[in-house]
């Protein structure tokens, strides 16, 4: 099993992030949910709101604006409408 979590964001308009992550939570239509290494593959689609991510104990944050996620061996990746980075 991995210890980390490749956290991949990519919008129409050319934003492109790429992160290793520990962990992550994101909005999914249904609720909240959260993945870490190791967590079974499935596709959601993501309401508009924060996903978090931590790298070691620093919590940081992107804003993503209508958006499908597939979650499949440690990578997650992320098709939002838009997104941003939140200081």
């Amino acid at each position: 099993m991995a210890e980390k979590l490749t956290l991949e964001i990519i919008t129409p308009e050319g934003f492109t992030f790429t992160e290793t992550v520990d962990e992550l939570t994101a909005p999914g239509t249904l609720g909240e949910f959260g993945v870490l290494p190791g967590h079974t593959g499935f596709i959601t689609t993501l309401d508009s709101g924060p996903i978090t991510y931590k790298i070691g104990n620093v919590a940081k944050t992107i804003s993503v604006k209508d958006a499908y996620c597939q979650v499949s061996n440690d990578h997650v990746l992320v098709l939002a409408d838009s997104a941003e980075i939140k200081e």
